[in-house]
């Protein structure tokens, strides 16, 4: 894909770490940034901010192997102006550029709209989680990074990452991005309230 991306556009390089991103894109300035929220160092939905702070003129594009409009509408929040499933031809990859490149938003049409499944706090292990596991998953919830939700609470990043792999394994969500959805979701019910 890069190789075709190369024909069209000038393209800068990539970066596999997510600790790295932010001081890859401070440096090289792209119009665009295609990040995946599945990096290993960092979760992609947590650069977002940061990334929109440190180069607020380059527009960020998820490319990504979720296509859940949960995770999608949290992304486009936080400050994304693009969300489309990896595995998305060159074609979708272009118009998408050419989208957030005019200034407007995109979303691919194969993201799954479907109605939200509703999580019930009664959910197997909520009942398990203490209240600093709670705080953080509002946090979560409201789209602040990990770095955001250890000053708010006065704990380091290290106890942060430390309390999101337990919220996981209570809850037995195997992945960040669940972890995400699971908080956003539960934001959306206690709105709802």
């Amino acid at each position: 894909m890069i190789a075709m991306l190369q024909r069209r556009y000038e393209v800068l390089g990539g970066v596999r770490d997510g600790s790295k991103v932010v001081a890859a894109v401070k440096k090289a300035r792209p119009d665009v940034l295609l990040l995946d929220l599945s990096l290993p160092g960092r979760n992609g939905l947590d650069l977002i901010p940061e990334l929109r702070q440190t180069a607020p003129n380059t527009a960020i594009v998820v490319v990504t192997m979720h296509t859940d409009f949960v995770i999608a509408k949290q992304a486009l929040a936080l400050g994304a102006a693009g969300f489309m499933p990896k595995d998305s031809g060159v074609e979708e990859l272009q118009k998408a550029i050419t989208e957030v490149l005019a200034g407007r938003k995109y979303l691919s049409p194969r993201v799954e709209r479907h109605a939200v499944e509703p999580l019930s706090p009664d959910r197997e292990g909520w009942s398990r989680l203490t209240p600093r596991h709670k705080a953080i998953l509002q946090a979560i919830a409201r789209g602040r990074t990990t770095e955001e939700i250890a000053e708010e609470l006065g704990i380091s990043v290290h106890t942060i990452h430390f309390h999101r792999r337990s919220i996981r394994r209570i809850l037995g969500i195997e992945s960040e991005n669940g972890l995400t959805r699971f908080a956003v979701v539960m934001q959306m019910g206690a709105e709802g309230e």
